[in-house]
């Protein structure tokens, strides 16, 4: 459960933010273990904390950034996908999105990118340096 007082406006946001990420992690990685979770929740911080193309300086901003984490496109079947109030699951991200957001160490050397190892490398990772596995994310920076 996110833990935010929402009376104060920076609390708002920064809950706005952790419910975001908490729904991407649901979506990209709600089959995954806890570990690879919390690898995609660094990504996207990461991404926050280095503005670029990708979005940022916001966890929002990054989320929700048009081609960025495919569960958020138009076309994939994820992306119309909710998690039901008591899936363990979405209690896992909703944890790791505040436990992300509010300071919890990067687990991912620096990690800016990712994709899932049942597909092939995507041509963005030419430029990259993969730096983990976890689960079955690829992670690159």
């Amino acid at each position: 459960m996110l833990n935010f007082d929402l009376s104060k406006p920076d609390d708002q946001e920064r809950f706005y933010d952790a419910f975001l990420m908490a729904l991407c992690l649901w979506r990209e990685a709600r089959g995954e273990p806890v570990n690879a979770k919390l690898a995609v929740a660094c990504v996207i911080r990461n991404r926050a904390r280095h503005p670029s193309w990708w979005g940022g300086p916001s966890i929002s901003s990054v989320v929700l950034k048009p081609k960025q984490f495919s569960s958020f496109n138009s076309d994939d079947p994820n992306a119309v996908k909710w998690p039901k109030p008591f899936d363990s699951s979405w209690q896992a991200c909703l944890e790791i999105a505040q436990q992300v957001i509010d300071g919890a160490p990067d687990v991912t050397e620096g990690a800016t990118h990712y994709h899932d190892d049942s597909i092939a490398a995507p041509a963005w990772t030419r430029n990259m340096t993969m730096v983990a596995k976890v689960g079955a994310f690829l992670l690159y920076r």
